[in-house]
Order: structure tokens, then C-alpha cells, then sequence
């Protein structure tokens, strides 16, 4: 799980960072302002969590089914 979280990180970071340059762009018009506001928070808020609650979910499942 370490080593594929390892291997997977770059490209997840790579593909949240063009989301945020993206959505930086349409920053400055008023109508779309709040779409771009809530792309790039919601991008860096699913990468957060994929890389930290996915693996602790999946180390608490196979320890839990090792104990079994």
C-alpha cells in the first residue's frame, strides 16, 4: 500500500495542480468566480484525502482481517 501510494502521488498531484491552474484562470470573471473557487478547493480537498484516508482505511481493513 506504501509503495503504490508512493508510485501514485506524482501523477495525482500533477492532475490536481492543472485543475487549480485551470480553474485560476476564470478567477477573475464575477459570474464564474464561485465555480472556480469551489474547483480548486474541492481538487485539493479529494487529493488530501485520498492520500491519507484511503491507505489508514485500507492498513484498519487488513489488519483487521489478520487478527481474524
Amino acid at each position: 500500500m506504501v509503495e503504490a501510494g508512493a508510485v501514485r502521488f506524482r501523477p495525482m498531484l500533477l492532475t490536481a495542480l492543472a485543475v487549480v491552474v485551470g480553474a485560476a484562470v476564470i478567477l477573475a470573471d464575477p459570474i464564474f468566480q464561485g465555480l472556480a473557487i469551489s474547483l480548486m478547493f474541492g481538487e485539493m480537498a479529494s487529493l488530501l484525502i485520498s492520500r491519507m484516508a484511503v491507505p489508514v482505511l485500507y492498513y484498519m481493513a487488513s489488519r483487521r482481517e489478520a487478527s481474524a
